[in-house]
Formats: C-alpha cells, sequence, structure tokens
C-alpha cells in the first residue's frame, strides 16, 4: 500500500509510454498532413473528440470506481479476519482461564495450550497471506509452528484450510482433557469457522478478475481516442495548430494513467505497492494475539519501507 503524499513520475513511465508513442505519431501526423500538406478533408468535427472523451471518462470512472470497490473489499475481508482471529483467541483464553480458577486443572497446562492455540492461528495468517500473493510461507510456518505441523502444510495446495484441521484438533484435544468443559468446544469451532469463511472470500477475489472485457475494452478505447483525438482538435485554434502536439500527450497521460489505476486497483493481493497491506496486517495481528495471551516476545510492528507497506 501507498502511504506517501508524493510520487516518483518517473516510476509512470513505463506504464504510459505506448500511450505517448501514439500520441505523438499521431498528433505529429495530424501537424504534417493537415498543416504543412493542407489535406483538410482529413480533419474531423471537434464534436467526435468532445462526445468521445465524455463517453471515454465515464468508462474510466466506472472501471476505477469497481477497480477501488474491489480493493476496499479485500481490505474489508482481512480487517474481518483480524476482528474473527481476535475474538477467537480472547474466547479461548476466558474461557481456559476460568479453569485455573477453579483449580480443575493446571495453569501450566492451560497456558501451554492457550499458546499451542495461538501460534497456530498466527500461523494461519501468515500462511494465508503467503498463498494470497503466491510466495512460500515455510519461513513463517517453520518459526511458528511443530515441524510435524509445518512439513504437513507446505505438503498442502491449499496450506491455510489443511492448517484449520489441527487447530479444531486442538479445541477437542483441550475437551478430553478437561481445559474445555460443556458446550465450550462448540463456541470455539464457531469462532474458528469466521476465519474460513473469510478465507474463501479472499481466495475468490484473489482468483476471479473484473471481466476482461472491461480490461481489454477500456484500455483499446484509450488508444483510440489517442489517436483520432489530434485531428478532430488540430482546427479549433487555427493560428496555433502546433499545440494539438503537447494537448494530444497531454491528454494520452491523463487518459492512461487513470486507467492504469483502475487496472492495478482491481488485483489486491497481487504483491504489488498497491495492494492491501497484508504482510504488515499478519504481524500486526500476530502482536496483537500474542499479547492476548501474555507472551513478551512479540515481532516489531510492521512501518512503511520507502513510502510503501506491505
Amino acid at each position: 500500500m501507498i502511504v506517501k503524499g508524493s510520487f516518483n513520475l518517473r516510476r509512470t513511465v513505463p506504464y504510459v509510454r505506448l500511450d505517448l508513442l501514439l500520441g505523438a505519431i499521431g498528433a505529429t501526423a495530424a501537424y504534417l498532413l493537415v498543416v504543412v500538406a493542407g489535406i483538410r478533408w482529413l480533419v474531423l468535427p471537434s464534436l467526435v473528440a468532445t462526445v468521445l472523451g465524455t463517453a471515454l471518462a465515464i468508462l474510466l470512472a466506472f472501471r476505477a470506481n469497481t477497480a477501488y470497490q474491489r480493493w476496499w473489499e479485500a481490505s474489508t475481508i482481512w480487517a474481518q479476519i483480524t476482528a474473527l482471529s481476535r475474538t477467537l483467541i480472547r474466547v479461548a483464553r476466558s474461557l481456559t482461564d476460568a479453569k485455573v480458577a477453579q483449580g480443575s486443572v493446571s495453569s501450566d497446562t492451560v497456558h501451554a495450550w492457550q499458546r499451542d492455540l495461538t501460534m497456530r492461528q498466527v500461523a494461519w495468517a501468515h500462511c494465508l497471506a503467503r498463498r494470497l500473493r503466491r510466495k512460500d510461507a515455510a519461513e513463517e510456518l517453520m518459526r511458528l509452528l511443530p515441524a510435524d505441523e509445518a512439513d504437513l502444510v507446505l505438503a498442502a495446495d491449499n496450506g491455510p484450510a489443511v492448517l484449520a484441521r489441527p487447530q479444531s484438533n486442538a479445541i477437542f484435544r483441550g475437551y478430553a482433557s478437561g481445559i474445555l468443559t460443556g458446550l465450550d468446544n462448540f463456541q470455539l469451532e464457531t469462532a474458528l469457522a469466521g476465519p474460513s469463511l473469510q478465507q474463501a472470500l479472499a481466495e475468490r477475489m484473489s482468483t476471479t478478475p473484473i471481466p476482461r472485457p472491461h480490461d481489454y475494452l477500456s484500455r483499446m478505447f484509450v488508444h483510440c481516442y489517442v489517436v483520432v483525438f489530434p485531428f478532430a482538435t488540430i482546427s479549433v485554434v487555427p493560428a496555433y495548430e502546433w499545440l494539438v502536439i503537447p494537448s494530444t500527450l497531454l491528454i494520452a497521460l491523463y487518459f492512461r494513467l487513470i486507467e492504469r489505476v483502475g487496472a492495478s486497483n482491481e488485483e489486491p493481493f497481487a504483491n504489488r505497492v498497491q495492494d492491501v497491506p497484508i504482510t504488515a496486517l499478519a504481524i500486526n495481528l500476530e502482536r496483537d494475539l500474542l499479547e492476548l495471551i501474555d507472551v513478551p516476545d512479540r515481532p516489531a510492528q510492521a512501518v512503511p519501507v520507502d513510502g510503501y507497506l506491505w
């Protein structure tokens, strides 16, 4: 996620160079053919540029708004994952601390169970973040899980889904050992189902793009408009026809950047600088969950690097 307030314009050149090239070629051709060679029949009515520009602006606004809604939905999904994970660990600790207070189970046994459940939930969050970005989660899993569980998850096609199984088993082991009693296990299973639902929503967004015609047509319309624009505006100011060249470049830059912003925001887990910062959110979630069980050794809070939060 971009958190800095200023941008390096040179980094935008790779995204707009084709349209700038088309604009430069089209505008130069319009100037040479119409002004220098005097082929006036190539001049299009200025209304063409007005109507096409308005239609293109509406299309790009729709595209950008749809892409931002996807980005915001992705952010909302991860906020739900954070809230549901906190709820799971908070409820687990409240239920099991009550058993310690009653003297029915030793505090060491309960605290070990709490830590086991928490570390596995932390590993699940890191594993999901890595899966959405199609990156390897081995480092986080080996750090947070026993070797056998880490190997099980790393060998799976869907690591977070597989990791939910030992988490569920841990709940029923707690019930079998007396750490949980009554309906405690069902309450925790219900709390565990929430993050799994959000995982499915995040995976749907990661694998289902905006319909491809939206992407293709918006790009093609920008290209076409950049070529048509100079022929429709060259006669607007007869004494300064040369201005069609810089004005075309500005139009190309403007429309293409808007189109690219929409295209980049429509994939919020693509491991780009515009992404939802799920790596940082997973680190902060780890800090929160460990604090809930009074573990003092927590990772440092995620901070932006060069104006980007990952």
